[in-house]
């Protein structure tokens, strides 16, 4: 990602304080982080142990060195208290200050950042259970994440449709095996004819 307005060593802190804080001290900046042109930084985020806190598995599920969701929120949003003024460009979004950071974020939840056949969501990738649901520590109180959440410009049937969805992809990778039709072209359609798997 990409931030305006902070400088590298403050970003590094920062992490590093939200890590020891939330996530055991396995995220961390990624060393490739480096300072751009201007008053620019180029950093991203990793975990030291990709089957710990703040982990996330990529949409095919293998495990790797890749921070989760909620790991990126609590970064950025200690990021934006310190400097209410920066902006970051991420794979997913453009954050304008904080306030665009509150509007935007918690949007990003509901993209597909998997494939057409297989979607996959960030929240949903993570590798500890309840990650990051509790709220991050340095928040005033869990009411803050969920009035930040609640103030995305994401209506509730796009939240009720995006759950519903994950849960009938959820369904699909365990359910059993598709019906699949076998029989002479004149019967298909024809119900429970012709039919494997019954």
């Amino acid at each position: 990602m990409n931030i305006t307005g902070v400088p590298l060593a403050d970003f590094y802190a920062i992490t590093d304080d939200v890590s020891r804080r939330a996530y055991d001290g396995n995220v961390a900046v990624a060393p490739d982080a480096h300072n751009a042109r201007g008053n620019s930084i180029t950093a991203r985020l990793r975990v030291r142990d990709g089957r710990g806190a703040g982990a996330r598995t990529a949409a095919s599920g293998r495990h790797g060195p890749y921070a989760c969701w909620h790991a990126y929120r609590d970064v950025l949003w200690t990021v934006f208290s310190a400097y209410p003024d920066a902006r970051a460009r991420t794979a997913l979004e453009t954050y304008q200050g904080i306030s665009g950071f509150e509007r935007d974020f918690p949007a990003t939840r509901y993209r597909n950042i998997g494939s057409v056949m297989y979607p996959a969501y960030m929240p949903d990738l993570c590798v500890v259970d309840d990650c990051g649901e509790a709220g991050p520590p340095f928040l005033r109180t869990v009411d803050d994440l969920a009035a930040v959440e609640e103030s995305a410009c994401v209506s509730d049937d796009d939240r009720v449709l995006a759950r519903i969805q994950r849960e009938l992809q959820r369904a699909d990778r365990y359910g059993p095996e598709p019906i699949v039709f076998e029989g002479p072209p004149s019967l298909a359609g024809v119900p429970d004819l012709a039919y494997s798997g019954r």
